[in-house]
């Protein structure tokens, strides 16, 4: 029996401190299902547009990035069978993306032809800038591809929820990401694109994709993973519009969009028990007491340090603890030969966490809040330091005389 999915969520809400600004929303978001009885897919897609006053039109670009992934979508579906995955992994690596991206600019240079401040001004795709995420959702596999700072969770069976797809910019900074408005955007999509089988055994319960917003609004990526499971509880766009209006509102500020596919086992009067068995008891009782807003109304973690921050992303990922120190020896090396460094990184957290929290550790973790594999290998690489003889600076080498 072929896996069935329900039919899909999605929802955007302008940011709280948009509407306080008086700026229109900036996200976009979209779900509906496509082709025949005999082919058929639901598509999940959401857009960010990146406002400030260079991207003054990207509300529109986002509305369009959505239309311009349905209709290829659309043409891809009436050429090629569903269960020629190789064919669909190929369209979500190259030939969706540049369908999408064509359609895109042929739409927006459209819009700007109809805008009366252009008055003849030489058309810039850069003004309607935004990111695009898409999911394809099939009995069979599901997919995804997109640019941008986007997030796919998925709900697996057992419960766990998992971060499938994010945006990972080396050097970049905290707001960076990729643009269908950049002249090189097609060389960005193929590396979030992915193409997942599944059986009816092990179908995800949800995916979730959201934009950036969301996580943003969470103060860990496990808050943000706790989040997106709790979302899938909200079973209509009314409920769904209604939480995000409550994150936007405590959270970041910043226009939220989120688009939904649940697998049909999880929304039965089983399914949905199972749901909530996988919340903490206290958030059932919320969801039971106070309706569909319920957990939100629980206590939120309190604001992070930016050494609290770095912290807990290294506990989180075990396995990088090591590696990320062992590119710091010559910091532990530099705070044993001048001491006093080492207040002035503690001092401003935030340009440097990694730097702070090595600096915090020189006389020992005892006081630090952390993981014990961390704890454990900040003190290894303090004691190697020390044993390893101190290097004098070193001074300008003089030229040779002639």
């Amino acid at each position: 029996m072929k896996p069935a999915w329900q039919s899909a969520l999605h929802c955007s809400v302008i940011g709280a401190a948009h509407q306080r600004q008086g700026k229109p929303c900036q996200d976009a978001s979209m779900s509906c299902s496509l082709g025949s009885a005999q082919q058929q897919l639901q598509l999940l897609a959401v857009a960010d547009g990146h406002g400030g006053s260079r991207y003054w039109l990207s509300d529109i670009g986002s509305r369009e990035a959505c239309r311009a992934a349905r209709a290829a979508v659309e043409a891809a579906l009436r050429q090629h069978p569903l269960k020629d995955q190789e064919q669909w992994l190929r369209q979500l690596q190259t030939e969706l993306p540049e369908a999408i991206q064509q359609r895109w600019l042929d739409a927006v240079q459209r819009d700007w032809q109809q805008q009366p401040d252009a008055q003849g001004a030489p058309f810039s795709s850069a003004v309607y800038g935004c990111t695009l995420g898409l999911v394809l959702i099939t009995p069979q596999w599901w997919g995804c591809t997109g640019i941008g700072d986007w997030d796919l969770v998925s709900l697996e069976p057992g419960g766990e929820a998992c971060l499938r797809s994010q945006e990972t910019l080396e050097g970049g900074a905290a707001e960076a990401t990729t643009s269908l408005c950049q002249a090189d955007a097609l060389s960005a999509w193929s590396e979030r694109a992915q193409l997942q089988r599944f059986s009816a055994a092990d179908a995800p319960a949800a995916l979730v994709l959201s934009t950036d917003g969301i996580r943003k609004s969470c103060a860990t990526d496990a808050d943000f993973l706790q989040l997106s499971r709790e979302l899938i509880a909200l079973t209509s766009t009314t409920e769904l519009e209604r939480g995000l209006r409550e994150i936007t509102a405590q959270g970041s500020g910043d226009d939220v969009s989120v688009a939904i596919g649940i697998y049909q086992g999880a929304t039965s009067a089983r399914g949905r028990s199972a749901l909530r068995r996988w919340l903490p008891p206290a958030l059932v009782l919320g969801l039971s007491a106070a309706g569909a807003l319920g957990w939100w109304l629980w206590p939120r973690p309190p604001e992070l340090s930016p050494l609290q921050r770095q912290v807990a992303e290294l506990c989180q990922a075990p396995a990088q603890i090591d590696l990320s120190l062992s590119q710091r020896q010559g910091q532990f090396a530099q705070l044993l030969r001048q001491p006093t460094a080492a207040q002035a990184l503690i001092n401003e957290p935030e340009r440097d966490p990694l730097g702070a929290l090595i600096a915090a550790t020189a006389n020992g973790t005892s006081a630090l809040e952390a993981c014990t594999p961390l704890k454990q290998a900040l003190n290894a690489h303090w004691q190697a330091a020390r044993k390893t003889p101190l290097q004098p600076p070193r001074s300008p080498q003089t030229p040779a005389q002639p």
